[in-house]
């Protein structure tokens, strides 16, 4: 894969350019905006690394100017935590995705890696090769997700049965077509099915399908949802709600790769990989008999847990940006900005929804802000009343830039008050390494 490397620091430069190529990526690379350019006009990239600060031609404008001439090429910007609105404001415009510095190269290539393989499933797409869901994969710049998306990546280069569990809307619906989407079987069906949404005398047909004639109304015949998978994913969402009458048949189509349908003899081989997802403690639903334990270890083969929204707050600017992109499009609506106390209220709260109660705090949002600017009244009553003056020393800025700068520095040292100064704890409830604490202690002027 041909990539541009954009970056005026020369010690930078030389580390990124030497692990891309270890990675395997043909890099070229250029010490400003302007040859960066240049290089973009005389040769055709699939990806480009560009740091936002650049002297003549800068990285946002070097977006834009791609974003003409080489509209199929993905972007990713590196860029200082102080400079995030500028990171977000692409993400809107879109870019692939941004980078904070000071980063780890692991945490890089894992990033170019997701845009990789995301460009390669939009190209499959285009050629009509490729399941449209693989491009909706689950984001996230945090340690809790960097962690969560290290397994994602070790499950998806298997072919056995995953669990997801977490909290309700914190995404394991994502996290499965995430590792569908970087699986071996990405260009083959990926199949859901809500054990909760569908009444038990109906669930088999689902699960198996039927024959026309089985049964009262059953005018046709009828594919089931592990036969519809074949070759590629079913997904079982609420798996916990899965009734025993039908726990022993799924049991037996996962140890034989066949069924019968409804109303046949007929033996029906599949070859299907199980993904299932609960916010139910399995443990306890096996402890009073309703759930079967070789059920249970048949589909935890590997075990994923979706963190909530609460332990992955880093992510929460990245998420906004797409979220309103998307509300946008779908009230008909421009992309509305945010006044700096709704970021930080957005950043504050704790979610008990989690990204679903993200995602309908911005839709009504978006709903009442008529000007353009969210501002903090326009948020449900959840959130309560937030005051700048109040939740930011020396009360709003101008710039959204400094005001993330000033809350994030306050929450820091609230974190660090409530732990007793234990570097370590503050770190993992902030979501963040040790090593970008310390260097966000570092910026600090108290």
């Amino acid at each position: 894969m041909n990539l541009l490397l954009a970056e005026d620091d020369r010690v930078v430069r030389v580390t990124v350019r030497d692990a891309l190529e270890r990675a395997g990526y043909h890099v070229t690379e250029c010490p400003d905006g302007s040859s960066a350019l240049r290089a973009a006009e005389g040769a055709l990239f699939d990806l480009v690394l560009s740091d936002i600060r650049l002297p003549g031609v800068g990285g946002l404008e070097l977006f834009r100017r791609l974003r003409q001439i080489q509209p199929g090429t993905a972007v990713v910007l590196m860029t200082a935590y102080a400079n995030t609105d500028d990171a977000v404001a692409v993400m809107r415009e879109g870019a692939s995705d941004y980078v904070l510095k000071p980063f780890e190269i692991d945490e890089l290539l894992l990033r170019l890696g997701r845009v990789r393989q995301e460009l390669e499933a939009r190209r499959q797409l285009e050629a009509g090769g490729a399941n449209a869901a693989a491009l909706h994969e689950l984001k996230g710049a945090s340690t809790a997700t960097m962690r969560l998306l290290e397994r994602v990546e070790a499950a998806a280069n298997t072919n056995v049965n995953v669990l997801v569990t977490g909290e309700t809307g914190t995404g394991k619906d994502l996290i499965a077509r995430t590792i569908h989407g970087r699986s071996q079987r990405a260009g083959k069906p990926f199949i859901a099915l809500n054990c909760a949404a569908i009444p038990e005398n109906l669930l088999e047909s689902e699960l198996f399908g039927h024959e026309r004639g089985a049964f009262t109304g059953a005018d046709r015949k009828r594919v089931g949802r592990f036969e519809a998978a074949d070759g590629g994913t079913l997904f079982l969402d609420e798996v916990a709600e899965l009734p025993l009458s039908q726990q022993a048949k799924v049991l037996r189509a996962i140890d034989t790769r066949s069924f019968e349908p409804l109303g046949s003899n007929r033996n029906v081989r599949a070859d299907v990989r199980i993904i299932s997802a609960t916010n139910s403690d399995l443990a306890t639903a096996i402890e009073s008999k309703h759930f079967r334990k070789d059920l249970f270890y048949r589909l935890n083969v590997i075990d994923l847990v979706a963190p909530a929204l609460r332990e992955r707050r880093a992510d929460i600017p990245l998420l906004v940006a797409d979220f309103l992109s998307e509300i946008s499009v779908r009230q008909q609506r421009p992309v509305p900005a945010l006044d700096p106390c709704t970021l930080a209220a957005l950043t504050t709260y704790d979610y008990p929804g989690n990204v679903r109660e993200l995602i309908h705090a911005l839709e009504h949002a978006v709903a009442l802000a008529r000007t353009g600017l969210i501002r903090p009244e326009h948020l449900p009553r959840a959130f309560g009343a937030f005051d700048c003056g109040e939740k930011l020393e020396g009360g709003a800025s101008e710039s959204l830039a400094a005001n993330v700068e000033q809350f994030e520095r306050q929450y820091i040292r609230q974190v660090l008050a409530k732990v007793d100064g234990h570097r370590g704890r503050a770190a993992a409830l902030l979501g963040i390494s040790r090593k970008g604490l310390w260097q966000k202690l570092r910026e600090d002027p108290k």
